[in-house]
């Protein structure tokens, strides 16, 4: 097996949301993984003594808390430095939940998409809105001392709003960054009529880049994480020429099966099975994940990499498509900042 970097545990594909665009809910009968396998999979891609970034997903990770705190006292015990970090829906996240995050020296990653309408899609079984119990438990967490990083996923709803993030990040006062994920009309989100508008979707990011840098001007060290990539860039003389470790060998995602993928997003897609933890890997990563030619032709090419690989293929994103218009909006935004 190749040096892995990056190791991701599909904890369980149970949630206790039921999100209206959920690319992981594909119906597959997995069960939850067993702390024996996690750390399995964390001793064959970490040796004692190394350092490797573990991430906990799902469905909802922290349903197998426990599971969590097992291999946070794997690591311990056995000398492996592990850099764990969680991405959740935050409606789990109570005052007991966050100390224990706390003494795992867990990162934080919170799924939320906007305030009002613009978190809309994002809901409990019953039908109702998870904005508020999100929002208490990212409160939570700072009253822990942890702070949180959102993704935010852009989808017909939110679009257009997008530049109320960073107001909403400062409102709940412990957010060090906001990302972006385009929708992808895979799992519950498949045949829904949800991509987000091009004219929406651009307007969104002009208001959400300027109105980063204001907030940036006044002193408040709020990110925005894909001009944060776009500015490594374009100071990088040679980032590689690939957009994420998934289009290497050196990016892990491991099921409760033991099913392994490139990454969580391609978890269950045709094609993209590396193996089974148990019974053997294949070398390098599978074909598909790589940029298209139109891309690496594109003078723009060096600044984007053909944008995040799973979201593109789930989209089958042309060129000129929304992954090419989330680059080259925000590349006009990096440039153009000294000019506000």
């Amino acid at each position: 097996m190749a040096e892995i970097r990056s190791l991701i545990l599909r904890l369980t594909e149970r949630c206790n949301l039921r999100c209206a665009y959920c690319y992981a809910a594909s119906g597959r009968d997995v069960p939850d993984m067993t702390a024996e396998l996690a750390c399995h999979a964390i001793a064959l891609c970490c040796p004692p003594g190394g350092e490797l970034r573990v991430q906990f997903t799902g469905g909802e990770p922290l349903l197998a808390l426990e599971v969590m705190e097992e291999v946070y006292a794997f690591g311990r015990d056995t000398g492996r430095r592990l850099r764990l970090a969680v991405q959740t829906n935050a409606v789990l996240l109570t005052p007991a939940v966050c100390r224990r995050l706390a003494a795992m020296r867990c990162a934080v990653g919170v799924s939320l998409d906007g305030l009002g309408e613009a978190n809309g899609l994002r809901i409990f079984p019953n039908g109702t809105g998870a904005f508020s119990a999100a929002a208490e438990g990212i409160r939570n967490l700072g009253r822990c001392g942890l702070r949180c990083n959102l993704t935010v996923v852009v989808t017909r709803a939110n679009a257009a709003r997008l530049g109320e993030l960073p107001d909403m990040a400062l409102w709940l006062s412990n957010v060090g960054s906001v990302g972006l994920d385009l929708f992808r009309p895979l799992g519950r989100g498949a045949g829904a009529n949800l991509s987000p508008l091009p004219e929406d979707l651009e307007a969104g990011l002009r208001a959400l880049c300027r109105r980063t840098y204001q907030i940036r001007a006044a002193g408040v060290p709020f990110r925005l994480r894909e001009l944060e990539r776009l500015r490594r860039r374009a100071a990088c003389t040679d980032c590689g020429g690939v957009y994420c470790y998934a289009q290497t060998d050196r990016s892990l995602a491991v099921d409760g099966a033991g099913d392994c993928w490139p990454c969580s997003s391609l978890a269950g897609r045709e094609g993209f099975l590396l193996g089974n933890l148990r019974h053997g890997l294949q070398s390098g990563p599978p074909p598909g994940l790589e940029a298209p030619p139109a891309c690496i032709a594109c003078p723009d090419f060096p600044l984007c990499l053909g944008g995040c690989p799973a979201g593109r293929t789930a989209r089958d994103d042309p060129p000129d498509g929304l992954t090419c218009l989330m680059a080259r909006v925000m590349g006009e935004e990096m440039r153009g900042e000294n000019d506000l």
